[in-house]
């Protein structure tokens, strides 16, 4: 059978090893490492209680986290690694690959992945004896590819590219340089999507929502683009990467993960493998993220209400890890005005276990996930009539002021004065203007 091995580092800190050996995919994490119980942390589905219960999970071989959960696959942090969709397809092709040999496609992209994780060639000698026969036995170990140079990896099914600001235009990455803007594509089926995302994401920022920076550019200013352009579109969404070089902020790359990652769920079920409020239970557990953090994801939670953006999935949120070893809810990314291309409501997950799918934000719904998640249901509806009343006085002009086509903007506007939450605001204006402009009793003449 093949044995295949990776040596995967946090930046310059060797982790372990990710093998693979016929069924088994496992990461071998280092003794130094196991025993070192630093705040380089690969992902928080990793932590143990303290440290001798840390050391013990990493040195356990059967530690379910550290294994795949079927043949093929990875463990679930690296297999949340792995592109997705068009991205997916184009890698295999040019690695020459399946697209279900996971393994080499993090090979491919192993130094352009999400976050500070490397994934390389292992060139370390006897590891297949030290992994799979203990030393009883010699193994061949089979040799694998180098990185491409223009292997990265994101997630999400839209077209995407890892891009380097030259000056005024973008140039795709090569030589591992390492993307530092990602490039979204128009797509031909949805007119305007790079607009209605950028415009989505603008509007989660005038509502108080910590937002990635985004610009629409056009397609002309990517070396090359000529191919990628669809119809008549000609802009795309350039996407500032948080993960990468921030003047005045941090220089090289800051670890990151999404919630799959950090629930330890395979992507194929980032739908349904966790809730809102197990990433609410999550924010709150960690001093670093608290009730800061948590008020933070319920802001966006009702921006995504309003907008109808329902595909707020586990990998549609995710965490910063600084060198410190402090955590930060990372600025939200892939916010998307569904609404504006097809009729429903609802978000991506439910909100609490017991609830079904597709529920929509309603005073009912708000108590369940309060006492699901354990904040007072007051200061979670303090930040829901905050975004409301914002969006109420902000988002007209801004959607009026947009690139979105004319019927376009109207759907969008009708959908958010069509939300529950938002009728439920105008109601209140209305009341408190009507009680204003209504005369006093005394001016009534009433004793």
């Amino acid at each position: 059978m093949k044995f295949r091995a990776l040596e995967i580092s946090l930046g310059e800190r060797r982790i372990g090893h990710l093998f693979q050996y016929g069924d088994i995919t496992r990461l071998a994490v280092d003794q130094d490492y196991a025993m070192a119980n630093g705040p380089a942390l690969l992902s928080l589905s990793l932590l143990a209680e303290g440290p001798e219960q840390q050391t013990a999970f990493f040195l356990n071989p059967m530690t379910p986290e550290l294994n795949a959960v079927s043949p093929g696959k990875l463990p679930a942090f690296f297999q949340n690694l792995l592109p997705e969709g068009v991205l997916r397809k184009q890698i295999a092709l040019e690695r020459g690959c399946t697209e279900d040999d996971h393994f080499d496609i993090l090979a491919a992209c192993g130094n352009d992945l999400p976050g500070n994780v490397f994934a390389r060639p292992a060139k370390e000698q006897g590891l297949v004896e030290t992994f799979v026969t203990q030393k009883h036995d010699s193994l061949e170990m089979s040799v694998v590819d180098e990185p491409m140079e223009e292997g990265f990896s994101l997630s999400g099914m839209q077209p995407k590219l890892s891009l380097v600001k030259d000056g005024k235009r973008f140039v795709v990455t090569r030589h591992f340089e390492g993307g530092h803007v990602i490039g979204k594509l128009p797509v031909s089926a949805y007119d305007r999507l790079p607009q209605v995302e950028h415009l989505s994401l603008e509007l989660g920022r005038a509502a108080g929502a910590k937002v990635c920076h985004s610009s629409l550019q056009p397609m002309n200013l990517i070396e090359d683009s000529a191919p990628l352009t669809e119809g008549r579109e000609n802009h795309f969404l350039a996407v500032e990467r948080f993960d990468r070089d921030i003047e005045g902020v941090f220089k090289g790359r800051l670890h990151a993960e999404d919630f799959a990652q950090v629930l330890g769920v395979d992507p194929m079920y980032k739908y349904t493998g966790g809730s809102y409020s197990d990433i609410m239970k999550v924010l709150l557990a960690f001093p670093d993220l608290g009730d800061d953090a948590a008020l933070e994801f319920m802001r966006r939670l009702t921006v995504s209400e309003l907008l109808g953006n329902f595909d707020m999935h586990l990998k549609n949120v995710g965490l910063l890890h600084h060198g410190d070893g402090r955590i930060e809810l990372s600025p939200a990314y892939d916010i998307v005005a569904y609404s504006v291309y097809v009729n429903g409501e609802g978000h991506a997950l439910k909100w609490t276990p017991g609830q079904e799918r597709k529920q929509s934000l309603s005073p009912q719904l708000l108590r369940a996930f309060s006492n699901e998640i354990g904040m007072p249901e007051p200061r979670l509806r303090a930040v829901v009539r905050g975004v409301c009343a914002r969006a109420y006085e902000f988002w007209p002009t801004m959607i009026d002021e947009s690139d979105l086509l004319p019927v376009q903007k109207e759907r969008l506007k009708a959908y958010i004065m069509g939300r529950p939450v938002m009728q439920s605001l105008v109601k209140r204006k209305h009341r408190a203007e009507d009680e204003r402009s209504a005369p006093s009793r005394l001016d009534a003449g009433v004793p």
